[in-house]
């Protein structure tokens, strides 16, 4: 099986739990190392609102500086670990901390009507913001026990965790350079809502849980929105790059496949993140 196939598979949400289950990549356990913040894998909870939540933490091995931070938030069904296996952000971006957290089972999403698996809030004050204070309590356990540096910082996310990425820009987007968003796009008001900070969007025209014709509304707002000019477009591939003002950039990706995350996504967005900065807008 190729690796685009495979990815291809794991990001369909219904089949999410028996990949990893087959694969032995479920929700790990939260054991707590000896040094949790030290170079390395390590599989960390943290205490949000009388609750553990879990993610998977990848530190960088050189500490003498200050760090880049991406959140990667996996797809409704999935896990932290899953979401790691699948875009491996660590080996493209070493010098990055990386963090593949676990969402909870309640949000009622496309696939999953009643909320038995695990995903996101995509609105706020959906159950209490619970996942907003996660991210919260995550960043500032890192900023106290880590060098970050606090003009790059990164959320990215895949269907349902894009979604609450998006959120996360409209809702904390003073501390967030930029963005990378895989088969779900913010809505004109969520966009209407947020800062103005470069944006990755990712999207196959034959998807068949969030439809292209409705990912693609999301780009003339987000044009707007970043001042970006489709006439000085520059187009490799899939990629399209729209430079925007003051230094943002929209970039778009649309692909033929549908929900799944196309092999070269990942290296493309740590490319996109290394070229943005909040200093830089």
């Amino acid at each position: 099986m190729t690796r685009f196939r495979r990815r291809a598979l794991v990001g369909i949400v219904l089949t999410v739990d028996m990949l990893a289950a087959g694969a032995g990549i479920g929700r790990a356990s939260a054991a707590v190392p000896a040094d949790p913040y030290a170079p390395g894998r390590h599989v960390l909870s943290f205490p949000v609102a009388g609750a553990a939540r879990t993610a998977v933490v990848v530190v960088p091995a050189n500490l003498t500086h200050a760090v880049p931070v991406v959140f990667m938030f996996h797809g409704h069904g999935g896990t932290g670990a899953v979401a790691e296996w699948m875009v491996g952000l660590q080996a493209l971006w070493p010098e990055a901390v990386v963090v593949y957290p676990d969402g909870l089972p309640g949000h009622k999403g496309i696939t999953d009507p009643e909320g038995l698996l695990p995903g996101w809030q995509t609105v706020a004050g959906e159950s209490g913001d619970r996942d907003i204070a996660f991210y919260d309590t995550m960043l500032g356990t890192l900023r106290a026990k880590l060098p970050v540096d606090s003009q790059r910082v990164y959320v990215m996310g895949h269907s349902n965790g894009a979604a609450f990425a998006s959120l996360l820009v409209s809702q904390r987007g003073g501390g967030i350079a930029a963005s990378t968003t895989i088969s779900a796009q913010p809505s004109a008001a969520l966009l209407a809502a947020s800062p103005a900070r470069s944006m990755f969007m990712v999207m196959g025209v034959a998807d068949p849980i969030v439809p292209y014709a409705i990912q693609k509304l999301s780009i003339p707002p987000a044009e707007r929105k970043l001042g970006a000019d489709p006439r000085s477009a520059t187009v490799t591939g899939f990629l399209r790059s729209e430079p925007g003002r003051g230094g943002l950039e929209l970039a778009t990706y649309v692909h033929p496949g549908g929900h799944e995350i196309p092999a070269e996504v990942p290296r493309l967005a740590v490319a996109f993140f290394l070229r943005h900065t909040l200093s830089a807008g």
